[in-house]
């Protein structure tokens, strides 16, 4: 009697624990996650993934035919302005420059001494010349030369005057005028030519690739180096143009790279296109780096979140909260059964969404995937994000 009743016992037990943990879920449905919507502020943010902008790259080609004769530097060195990357052999310019300083050293040398003696001896005829016709005057009032004769010697003045003026309007010309004018363009020519026989960095930067051995001839134009130049890392991001309005340069963003999600890093917008892309509906927008992390690495892909306002009343639900139809909607847990409301979003963050229409403060949303429409539910509630 004893054991039976023990049995009857333990039976009534087990059955009450059954009814107590079925029970429920019979009368009022399964417990999902639920949110009750409570009005707060929220900050709006805009987030895009975007990449961390390449320096500027430059192509650096040789302005002349020749034969390298030494290459200075290999891809991954640094490099200043101004430094020599590459040489040409240069003999040819070389002998061009003696050349044209030849040239020049003749005219400063032997034309320009020549002309000045011209000059020289014309003055001094049209001296003599002078001293002869006031000889002349001075005779022909004592009676001892005719006026013929004085004529005469007026004539050789004048004459000794016109061939002054022609020798000092050589002496101009070589002095000043195309002589001397080309004898320097070629010497000019030829140093720059001479010049070209040496490539040059135009910037500092870093060497990205070579394609030049010492002993190739180059051609003018060929691509010789490319050089990517020393300049700060940006980051570029392309929302969408519906997003323009809440973009402006000097707002303060937080950027992550995929690779280092751990890692978050200031940003600031620099930049906002005037223009949208056409074809893709995008706006391009440059962030600036108040300090750029060491593991950032050009091409990097990056997220980026903007602040652009904050809604001291707004009502925002989590991503998992919405379900996608024609138009989006949530379950409302309204007298233990999922209710069906259509919403309309608002500004979306990095992890919720603001909902501007369909909702109001104190409806209980849930969140769960599994529940469905007109099912019997008891809310779980979480806490507001």
């Amino acid at each position: 009697m004893t054991m039976r009743r023990t049995i009857y016992f333990c039976s009534s037990l087990g059955l009450l624990l059954l009814l107590g943990f079925y029970l429920p879920r019979l009368l009022w449905g399964p417990r999902v996650e639920a949110l009750e919507l409570r009005p707060r502020g929220l900050v709006q943010t805009l987030v895009v993934n975007g990449r961390v902008l390449a320096p500027s790259l430059v192509q650096i080609g040789a302005q002349q035919t020749g034969i390298v004769i030494r290459r200075l530097v290999e891809e991954g060195d640094k490099v200043r302005e101004g430094q020599l990357l590459l040489e040409l052999d240069g003999a040819e310019s070389q002998a061009g420059l003696a050349q044209a300083q030849a040239g020049l050293l003749q005219v400063r040398e032997v034309e320009q001494p020549l002309t000045r003696s011209n000059v020289a001896q014309a003055e001094s005829t049209l001296h003599l010349a002078q001293w002869l016709h006031d000889r002349n005057e001075n005779l022909l009032k004592d009676g001892i030369i005719s006026q013929s004769q004085l004529e005469d010697s007026r004539k050789g003045v004048d004459i000794a005057k016109a061939a002054l003026t022609s020798a000092r309007a050589q002496s101009r010309s070589s002095a000043f005028g195309s002589s001397l004018k080309l004898a320097e363009a070629n010497v000019a020519l030829a140093k720059a030519r001479l010049a070209q026989t040496q490539v040059k960095s135009p910037a500092k930067g870093m060497v990205l690739t070579r394609t030049v051995e010492t002993g190739d001839q180059v051609q003018p134009g060929k691509l010789l180096f490319t050089l990517a130049l020393d300049e700060p890392l940006q980051l570029l991001i392309q929302p969408d143009e519906k997003n323009l309005s809440q973009l402006r340069t000097g707002q303060e963003a937080m950027a992550s790279a995929d690779a280092f999600p751990e890692r978050p890093f200031p940003a600031r917008v620099s930049y906002v296109a005037p223009g949208v892309d056409a074809t893709k509906g995008t706006v391009d927008v440059k962030l600036e780096l108040p300090k750029i992390p060491d593991f950032l690495r050009p091409d990097m892909t990056v997220s980026v979140e903007i602040r652009y306002g904050e809604n001291k009343n707004g009502l925002a639900l989590p991503f998992q909260a919405f379900r996608n139809g024609s138009r989006p909607y949530v379950l409302v847990l309204r007298s233990g059964r999922a209710v069906k409301v259509l919403v309309k979003l608002g500004q979306r963050g990095e992890r919720e969404t603001l909902v501007s229409e369909g909702l109001k403060s104190g409806d209980i949303v849930i969140l769960d995937p599994a529940a469905r429409e007109g099912g019997r539910y008891r809310a779980g509630l979480k806490a507001c994000p």
